[in-house]
């Protein structure tokens, strides 16, 4: 049997609050965003992100890269805590961690070429300039842009065309762990197919890691290898894709997943869609024990009185629910 790897990133017990409200002499309250997140990410795999908006998905992908600094918990990136580090010392690490954001155009400087955006890394690397242009040019051509492309403005492209600049961009410093942060959810639907399928050749080819976060389980279901599911700052449950989308645990897993459309005529008038009662809760007020108690179907009082513990519940598939840990749904 094959030894396990190490985790490239490992987030333990993650943290990350937002102070909120208050007025000159009131007291400021918090806004619980991530609260107590823990996971591993091995070398060259792709761990999916899924949840409904305002989850904390994508605070958790962007506390993993320190573009915010985390409350608490660790964030282990090669077994070294970058959580505690200062800016200073955190920055060598920087060019091992780049993000792909949602909005391929707001992330990108219109007042900049393509090929000023991509090099923008490599310059703060210190590359020497005639590296920099050959790196650019391969560059451009790894994401199926051309050498011709490299001297317009953002504005001169496609949604998708800057999004592939935009990875690009991503993979100028050679990085090791990519946050994909709902990276095709603005694009068309055909367009969306063919982003993914490069991040899949991208990723045999130079075994980069990917946090992929999406709110679009059938992307999720097709490039991932691991997924978790968030709910309001929390992970509800966690497996290997097969085994979560053949075997769901967590109440709120089914709910999410009985949302999904299916192609099948048969296979949909067969299945039966879990409408969930109430709104989510707000994060800066969240209710004691189990988040998901307001609207999950199933809560009893011991779940207002618990906060569950994801539990391997056996093959590593995790679940944060005590009647599914008691055996009792």
């Amino acid at each position: 049997m094959a030894k396990k790897p190490l985790p490239l990133i490992e987030a333990k017990d993650l943290k990350m609050y937002f102070p909120v409200g208050g007025s000159l002499f009131g007291k400021r309250k918090l806004l619980k965003a991530v609260d107590g997140v823990s996971f591993q990410l091995y070398p060259g795999e792709t761990f999916g992100l899924v949840g409904e908006s305002g989850c904390g998905k994508t605070t958790v992908g962007r506390t993993l890269v320190r573009l915010y600094e985390p409350t608490g918990g660790q964030i282990l990136f090669d077994g070294t805590d970058i959580a505690k580090l200062s800016e200073a010392e955190v920055l060598p690490y920087r060019n091992r961690m780049q993000m792909i954001f949602q909005d391929p155009y707001a992330s990108l400087n219109p007042r900049m070429t393509v090929s000023s955006i991509i090099a923008e890394p490599l310059r703060y690397q210190g590359v020497k300039p005639q590296e920099i242009a050959s790196r650019v040019r391969d560059l451009v051509q790894q994401v199926g842009l051309k050498e011709d492309h490299l001297n317009r403005y953002p504005h001169e492209f496609s949604g998708g065309q800057r999004q592939r600049i935009g990875i690009a961009r991503a993979l100028a410093s050679h990085p090791d762990f990519i946050v994909c942060d709902e990276p095709i959810s603005a694009l068309d639907v055909s367009i969306q197919a063919q982003i993914i399928n490069m991040l899949e050749e991208l990723q045999e080819k130079l075994n980069v890691t990917y946090l992929f976060v999406s709110h679009d389980l059938s992307m999720v279901r097709h490039i991932s290898h691991r997924v978790a599911v968030m709910y309001l700052g929390h992970i509800v449950e966690m497996a290997e894709v097969r085994e979560l989308y053949g075997n769901m645990l967590h109440p709120y897993t089914k709910a999410l997943m009985s949302a999904v459309p299916i192609a099948d005529p048969d296979a949909a008038a067969k299945s039966r869609r879990i409408v969930l009662q109430g709104d989510v809760p707000k994060p800066i007020d969240p209710p004691s024990g189990c988040a998901f108690r307001t609207r999950c179907p199933h809560a009893t009082a011991a779940c207002a009185e618990t906060v569950p513990e994801l539990t391997d519940m056996g093959g590593e598939h995790y679940a944060a629910c005590i009647r599914v840990q008691r055996g009792e749904i």
